[in-house]
């Protein structure tokens, strides 16, 4: 992460102000609350679509979710894994052994304790949602003594801890979840409760303290407001103009917000790729030249230089340097060859190869120029507009090809169980990939990290070989907030919005 200097400027003024205006007016926020000590407003991208954390997808969800909801670990700010909700935790290749911390309560006035967390992960386990994913492995949720909590594996899960420290791992009410209400009404330990009274569903969502909670240093604020607020300029607008106090800044209007007198960071974002799913005999993408071509074929760099305003990173393989499971050499595969892809596409016998993929807002237009560019090599791609908000569950469905997606894995382990696995949500063909398959085990059996870490790089250079999905960019993730907050943590798996846990307003 970056932080960039304090910029001195002026308020640009335009159409989309007068939106943000009609927008918080709608809302019923008084201009006199905007500037108020603890009351903070947060501008963000999209729709919450679920408040229950079997239902969530997580990631830039995360920012609707986190005042209410604590998870049993957290990803501190080396990227190492903390105590949460869990005070300490054992893993070996048979199950997860976790410590609850005593002495907290839900909202609704209940004790948290062991046997209101398993009643938690089964819920998230069994919802249908991405967390189901995340807790495929586990085989049953046992309490032990007084705060003890067993998860049973059916298969060694290395990336389990991990996986515990998003909506997976997020602790409701178990009334909240009996009770059937909680996509709407959530109940957790967090530091704050969702106002259903002035929340108004798909334009702001308002939080007050939880009065259950007892550490003031991280339940900072007084009120939280999260506004939806999809367009770019009417939300760098609203920043500028101090009509809300935190927002994610669209690429197109970074160069404006840095001229205001706003602080701002930027990190590491999305990871974007094109996923094959329908790598089944009925498509084009079935025959494996045919996706190695569309690797060769596509000018990563021109994307992030011309679309992206280079606010991102052009990437042939998850795992940037520095990472345990970055593959040395990866990163030159599939290198812009044009050429090289027509040859492909000659040999793979494919006539006239074509494949589908959604897109919405504002990543149609990196769609388009991946168009052009297969279309270069005689590959046509049929672009098809979706619902913001809808692509996870478009991911999990046979109505397209390929899937032009942002990840949330960050560990092979995930990356296999989700997108490859043969069972994989994000695997809907359900299309088997032996050779990946295998060295996979052979990381699950393996005896030590640095042998598991060394197979897991030959897996993904599998995966790249067979092309199961093309590597595109990572993001650059653009945070601006008001210099009257204090505490503000930019940081990965937070694209839409920091967490507030410990934020101050003057």
């Amino acid at each position: 992460m970056r932080v960039a200097k304090k910029h001195r400027g002026h308020l640009v003024a335009g159409a989309a102000l007068t939106v943000v205006g009609a927008l918080l007016t709608a809302c019923g926020a008084a201009d006199d609350a905007a500037g108020s000590e603890g009351v903070v407003r947060v501008a963000t991208v999209v729709d919450v679509q679920s408040f229950d954390p079997g239902l969530n997808p997580g990631q830039g969800q995360r920012v609707f979710l986190d005042p209410v909801y604590d998870t049993l670990l957290t990803v501190g700010e080396d990227g190492g894994i903390e105590p949460g909700l869990a005070s300490d935790w054992t893993l070996d290749k048979t199950e997860l052994r976790m410590t609850i911390d005593s002495g907290r309560r839900f909202s609704d006035g209940t004790d948290l304790d062991a046997a209101a967390v398993v009643t938690a992960l089964e819920h998230n386990q069994q919802a249908g949602g991405p967390a189901a994913a995340a807790l495929a492995n586990v085989k049953s949720v046992d309490v032990e003594g007084d705060s003890e909590v067993v998860l049973s594996l059916n298969a060694p899960s290395p990336a389990l801890p991990l996986t515990l420290t998003d909506v997976a791992g997020m602790v409701a009410s178990p009334a909240a979840t009996s009770g059937g209400e909680i996509a709407t009404t959530p109940v957790g330990t967090g530091p704050y409760v969702l106002d259903q009274k002035a929340t108004k569903a798909g334009v702001v969502y308002v939080y007050t303290p939880n009065q259950e909670f007892e550490d003031t240093a991280v339940q900072s604020l007084k009120r939280i407001e999260i506004e939806v607020l999809t367009d770019a300029a009417a939300r760098s607008n609203a920043l500028i103009s101090g009509q809300v106090d935190l927002a994610q800044v669209d690429r197109t209007q970074v160069a404006t917000v840095e001229k205001s007198d706003l602080e701002s960071a930027v990190s590491e974002g999305n990871h974007w790729l094109l996923h094959f799913v329908a790598r089944d005999s009925g498509s084009a993408l079935a025959n494996e030249k045919i996706r190695q071509a569309v690797g060769y074929a596509i000018n990563r760099q021109a994307l992030v230089d011309t679309v992206l305003m280079g606010q991102a990173t052009p990437m042939t393989q998850v795992f940037s340097e520095g990472s345990p499971f970055h593959v040395d050499g990866l990163e030159s595969g599939y290198a812009f060859d044009p050429e090289k892809a027509r040859q492909l596409v000659r040999e793979s016998g494919v006539a006239n190869p074509r494949f589908t993929i959604p897109t919405f807002g504002t990543f149609t237009s990196a769609a388009e120029a991946i168009q052009a560019d297969l279309k270069d090599v005689g590959i046509t791609v049929d672009i098809k507009l979706i619902q913001p908000g809808t692509l996870d569950q478009e991911n999990r469905s046979k109505n397209f090809d390929a899937m032009l997606t942002p990840i949330k894995e960050i560990h092979p382990e995930q990356l296999y169980g989700v997108r490859v696995a043969e069972n994989g949500p994000m695997n809907p063909y359900q299309v088997a990939s032996p050779e990946i398959s295998a060295l996979h085990q052979q990381a699950l059996d393996a005896e030590d990290e640095a042998e598991q870490d060394e197979i897991y790089r030959s897996m993904l250079t599998e995966i790249s070989d067979e092309a199961i999905w093309q590597n595109l960019y990572t993001d650059h993730s653009t945070i601006a907030w008001n210099s009257t907050l204090s505490g503000v943590k930019p940081a990965p798996g937070w694209p839409m919005g920091p967490s507030l846990r410990g934020v101050t307003k003057d």
